[in-house]
C-alpha cells in the first residue's frame, strides 16, 4: 500500500505527530511513504519527497492539521478518489474528525480494512472571460465572489438554468455544497445542510436587501453569475483566488469527482455538530 501525508508546516506540533505516524507505519508493514517535498524537506526526510502527480497516485492519504489542510490535500489529488483521513490538529474541524489521541487505532482498523467511506459533492467552476479560454477549478466547500477593495459592496447578475434570479447588492455572494454550509456560509447566516444531500445553496454575504435570503436549489442546477463590477475576486475553498473584470461570467454546477473521506467511527453527523458547536445537551428526564 502507498500512503500518502499531507502535513501542515506551519504547525510545529504537526510535526511531532507526522514523525510518530512514519515511526509506527515504518515498524506495523511494508508500506510505501510519500509526502509533499516542501514538508519533506521541513522534516528532513528528503527521500520520502514526491511532486503532485505521484501524491494523486497513493491509495491512501493522512491530511495532519485542520479543515484547511484537509482542502489544500482536495486540492492536490485534483479529483482522485483516493480515500482521506483527517487528523484534526485544529480548534474547530467539521472535516479532520480524527483527535491525535485516536490516530494509531483508527489506523490499525484502516489499514484491516475496517472503515467507512463517505462520497461527499464538489463543485465544477468554470470562469468564461471573451477571447480567453475558460478557467476550470474544483470546490468540496465552496466558491466565493466578493470585492476586492476591503468594504465595497459588488453587483452580481445571477441565473439559475438560464433563468434570470436576481442581481445580489451585497459585499458578496457564497455558492456552497452541502459539505460547505457549516464553513463560511454558516458564518454569513445559511443553513446546516447534512453533508449526505445532494443539493447547492446561494448565500449572500451582508446583503443590502433585508428579503435576499440563502437559497437552496436543486444538484441539477447550473447557477451563472455575471460580474457586473470591475475589481472582484473568486475564492475556492479559501485556498485558491482568481481575478475577476468586468464582463466575466462565471458558471458553477455539480462536479463529476467527488471527495472520499474516512468515516472511521460511527459517530452521527449530528453528534459533531453537537460536539463542534458546543450545543448544550437534552433536558433529563
Amino acid at each position: 500500500m502507498k500512503i500518502g501525508l499531507i502535513i501542515n508546516i506551519k504547525r510545529p506540533d504537526a510535526f511531532k505527530v507526522a514523525r510518530g505516524v512514519i515511526d509506527w507505519l515504518t515498524k506495523e508493514g511494508d508500506y510505501c511513504l510519500v509526502m509533499e517535498t516542501e514538508a519533506a524537506i521541513a522534516m528532513g526526510y528528503e527521500g520520502l519527497g514526491a511532486d503532485p502527480i505521484e501524491m494523486q497516485s497513493v491509495d491512501l492519504i493522512l491530511a495532519m492539521g485542520g479543515d484547511g489542510t484537509l482542502l489544500h490535500t482536495v486540492r492536490v489529488i485534483d479529483g482522485k478518489s483516493i480515500p482521506i483521513l483527517g487528523i484534526n490538529l485544529g480548534s474547530l474541524g467539521f472535516l479532520t474528525e480524527i483527535t491525535e489521541n485516536e490516530i494509531y487505532s483508527i489506523l490499525k482498523n484502516i489499514l484491516q480494512g475496517h472503515y467507512q467511506l463517505e462520497k461527499r459533492m464538489m463543485l465544477s467552476i468554470k470562469v468564461v472571460r471573451q477571447g480567453s479560454a475558460p478557467v476550470r477549478f474544483k470546490a468540496l466547500n465552496e466558491a466565493v465572489i466578493t470585492e476586492s477593495e476591503i468594504a465595497r459592496m459588488i453587483n452580481l447578475k445571477v441565473s439559475i438554468d438560464a433563468e434570470y434570479l436576481t442581481t445580489y447588492r451585497a459585499d458578496g455572494l457564497i455558492i456552497s455544497t452541502p459539505t460547505g454550509s457549516t464553513a463560511y456560509s454558516l458564518s454569513a447566516g445559511g443553513p446546516i445542510v447534512v453533508p449526505q444531500l445532494r443539493l447547492l445553496m446561494l448565500t449572500p454575504v451582508c446583503p443590502h436587501t433585508l428579503t435576499a435570503r440563502p437559497m437552496i436549489i436543486p444538484e441539477s442546477s447550473r447557477i451563472t453569475i455575471d460580474v457586473i463590477a470591475a475589481q472582484s475576486i473568486l475564492t475556492i475553498d479559501g485556498q485558491q483566488a482568481y481575478s475577476l473584470r468586468l464582463n466575466d461570467r462565471v458558471e458553477i454546477e455539480r462536479a463529476e469527482e467527488e471527495t472520499c473521506l474516512i468515516k472511521p467511527q460511527q459517530c452521527g453527523f449530528y453528534e459533531v455538530l453537537r460536539n463542534k458547536l458546543k450545543w448544550g445537551g437534552g433536558i433529563a428526564g
